[in-house]
């Protein structure tokens, strides 16, 4: 079911709030990601790339995590439309 049709009833609102949210909490670690990567090509040692590799990581697992939730939060509003459906 898309998550349009499965948040059209009730609740749409408050999902797109939440979304809105997740999606600029995504915007940080994105530019470190990118900026860390850059840093290391730029400098262009061996050490800096591997620093600049292992950082790039942790923002990947940052970015993951959030992805994650907001996942989570669609799977929740779709899963509270079927149910008021059912009822």
């Amino acid at each position: 079911m898309p998550v349009r049709e499965a948040t059209e009833e009730g609740g749409c609102e408050r999902l797109v709030e939440r979304m809105d949210v997740a999606l600029h909490a995504l915007c940080q670690p994105l530019t470190v990601l990118q900026c860390r990567l850059a840093l290391g090509e730029l400098i262009g040692e061996p050490d800096a790339m591997r620093g600049a590799i292992n950082e790039a990581l942790a923002e990947c697992a940052r970015l993951n995590a959030r992805v994650r939730t907001m996942r989570e939060m669609l799977q929740q509003a779709m899963q509270k439309n079927t149910d008021e459906r059912v009822r």
